[in-house]
């Protein structure tokens, strides 16, 4: 047996060549033209959009052919044919040699999509002036918020639940930008700026009074999803910020007036506005004009607010302000709050404070609880049953609850049926 050289089978007998010869395109010219004159031009249109969306992926292979099968349907199914050689030229020009940059020249003006004067491709510097001219006509906020984006650590975890937590929203339309605002306005994500409109946390989870730059982010993406694309005026965020508080002053106003008594100053209105007073009793009417009278002799001074001895006292002596307090207030006259009817119908429908504590707080006469009394309904004093020997005892109602659940969690459910209740 001859003997075997190792290295000769590491390597190949013969050069591997490849060929560098590319086959040339396919010539759609002519498939396109017959295909085009064998559809009509209304049912043209739909075939083009079709098959375009089908090719970028946007559309299955199911839906494809239920929107074309109709347009091509014909007895001899030519129609059927030129689509097929039309369709296999096009996938088989992938593999080949790149065709020419822009359209091509026997495409008729009719079949040109339609281009804006900056949608030209660029390369080079021309590209980074485009580039850098857009972004700077982005607000500030959104350029620094782009430029801490390299900044930022990207959590995979993060990421995964935005998406859980996204998918059962209901899905908001990007408002439909006009083609005569063009310029760097245009080329935003109308849809991401939106879904932020949610995103800033509510004054009552932070537990802050909004200022204006959270107010400002909040109106931003409302004025995107109503189709303001140049968002709200300047003095919007500090106009609404002015307004929050003042309404929010005048309610207080309000409830103090009609629920507190022996307020501060001679008339019950310091620090409270004018036309706004509290009910005074006479006692203590009476010692503040003698300590009035007093302070201006210089016998007694003023603490570090500036209230008198006797109404420091009563303010320590008044209790905080509580959900009574505002219902109250909300029975005996408008307060601001009725504007919104679900905070309203909560207030005035829900349990009063104290009203749920010593609900079970009860005893029965020796211990023993009374004989449940069940009316016997019977037919002309026979039998209650068809088929039976004695009447079908009712059963008695008892408070139903689930595993787990206590008294607190009965009590928060019957709160909530009685708000859905209130506000239907």
């Amino acid at each position: 047996m001859p003997d075997i050289d190792p290295a000769a089978l590491s390597r190949p007998s013969k050069a591997v060549k490849t060929s560098q010869i590319i086959p040339a395109r396919i010539d759609l010219e002519p498939l396109y033209a017959a295909l085009k004159a064998a559809i009509s031009s209304e049912q043209w249109l739909v075939y083009k959009e079709s098959t375009t969306e089908f090719l970028t992926g946007r559309l299955n292979q199911t839906e494809y052919s239920s929107r074309i099968d109709p347009i091509l349907s014909s007895p001899t199914g030519e129609k059927n044919h030129l689509h097929n050689q039309l369709i296999a030229a096009i996938y088989g020009n992938v593999t080949r040699e790149m065709p020419d940059a822009g359209l091509a020249p026997w495409v008729s003006a009719n079949d040109k999509p339609t281009t804006t004067a900056g949608s030209k491709p660029v390369s080079g510097d021309a590209a980074e002036r485009r580039l850098k001219g857009e972004v700077m006509q982005l607000p500030a906020r959104d350029r620094r918020r782009i430029k801490e984006l390299t900044q930022n650590e990207y959590d995979p975890h993060e990421s995964l639940a935005n998406m859980f937590t996204e998918s059962h929203r209901k899905p908001s339309l990007a408002a439909d930008v006009p083609p005569s605002a063009a310029g760097g306005i245009n080329n935003m994500n109308f849809d991401l700026e939106i879904r932020k409109r949610y995103t800033q946390p509510l004054a009552v989870e932070s537990g802050e009074f909004p200022d204006m730059g959270l107010i400002a982010g909040r109106m931003l993406p409302f004025c995107y999803e109503a189709g303001l694309i140049n968002g709200h005026a300047p003095d919007a965020s500090q106009l609404m910020s002015v307004a929050t508080e003042t309404f929010i002053k005048e309610v207080l106003t309000q409830i103090f007036s009609r629920t507190r008594s022996n307020g501060p100053g001679d008339s019950g209105s310091a620090g409270y506005g004018v036309g706004t007073t509290w009910i005074q009793t006479h006692k203590y009417s009476r010692q503040l004009h003698r300590e009035e009278d007093a302070a201006q002799r210089g016998e007694i001074t003023r603490d570090k607010a500036g209230l008198l001895p006797v109404e420091s006292k009563a303010a320590s002596e008044r209790g905080p302000l509580g959900i009574a307090d505002v219902r109250v207030a909300l029975e005996m006259a408008d307060s601001g709050i009725s504007q919104f009817p679900i905070v309203t119908a909560q207030i005035l429908y829900g349990y009063r404070e104290g009203e749920l504590e010593n609900w079970k707080d009860y005893t029965w006469v020796n211990g023993e609880p009374p004989a449940p009394q069940v009316e016997e309904l019977v037919t002309n004093g026979d039998l209650g049953l068809t088929n039976g020997a004695l009447p079908d005892t009712m059963d008695l109602d008892n408070e139903i609850g689930w595993e787990g659940a206590e008294n607190p969690d009965m009590d928060m459910l019957d709160s909530v049926l009685d708000s859905c209740l209130a506000v239907g």
